[in-house]
């Protein structure tokens, strides 16, 4: 349990640790590029280094903090458009193929699944500060990690799961985040193709939302 006063006590420090650190990087109240001392934070949190490189080595993985040798952790820089271009470049290439293939075998639950995470994908919750965007931005890539499990490629489902912390990093510093109607049917679209276990238009529609998002993304 996290306590207001930024202290961190009981079990999972690790991951309790790892979510306030989220926050205040999402936040900006530690900035793009900002150098992350890990004996001043353990005192911060009032917990010690262990846990606290554990959370910075899960949150390095994630593309949030660098990790440079003789330099050590800091928070990772904005990703600029040419980067976010590349990296839905990436996206394109992977979703919708893999789209396709959780159309083809759609398991049982898949489409309650996907239900569930769209219920939890509102407007209201699309924008920051990052304690109200998170429950967007954890439904959000619940969905498209989903489709990923059930399409069953394991490197691809942890190759998408380790870009999705820098789309939402930049959506949140966006000044105005518009398109929650376009992203809500882009989304829609995709488990209508799913649902009706519809391969080509589970890619199509795949396709549509990824051009979409970067269109409102990086205009």
């Amino acid at each position: 349990m996290i306590q207001d006063s930024g202290s961190v006590v009981r079990l999972g420090l690790a991951d309790q640790v790892r979510q306030r650190l989220v926050e205040r990087i999402m936040d900006r109240d530690l900035a793009p590029g900002a150098r992350l001392n890990i004996d001043a934070l353990a005192r911060e949190m009032n917990v010690s280094a262990t846990p606290l490189r554990e959370a910075l080595s899960a949150l390095t993985a994630r593309g949030l903090v660098l990790n440079q040798p003789y330099v050590g952790f800091s928070v990772a820089p904005m990703p600029d458009a040419a980067f976010l271009r590349d990296l839905y470049a990436t996206r394109l290439r992977i979703e919708p193929w893999i789209a396709g293939l959780a159309a083809k075998s759609r398991p049982t639950q898949l489409v309650v699944r996907l239900s569930a995470s769209l219920a939890d994908m509102g407007a209201h919750a699309i924008r920051g500060p990052w304690k109200v965007h998170r429950t967007h931005a954890v439904a959000d890539e619940a969905f498209h990690d989903t489709i990923a499990e059930a399409a069953g490629n394991q490197p691809a489902r942890h190759a998408l799961s380790s870009l999705n912390a820098q789309i939402h990093a930049s959506r949140l510093y966006m000044a105005d985040q518009t398109g929650a109607g376009d992203t809500a049917a882009e989304h829609h679209r995709i488990l209508d193709a799913i649902a009706a276990s519809d391969p080509a238009e589970a890619e199509r529609a795949m396709v549509a939302h990824l051009s979409g998002s970067l269109e409102r993304l990086v205009p």
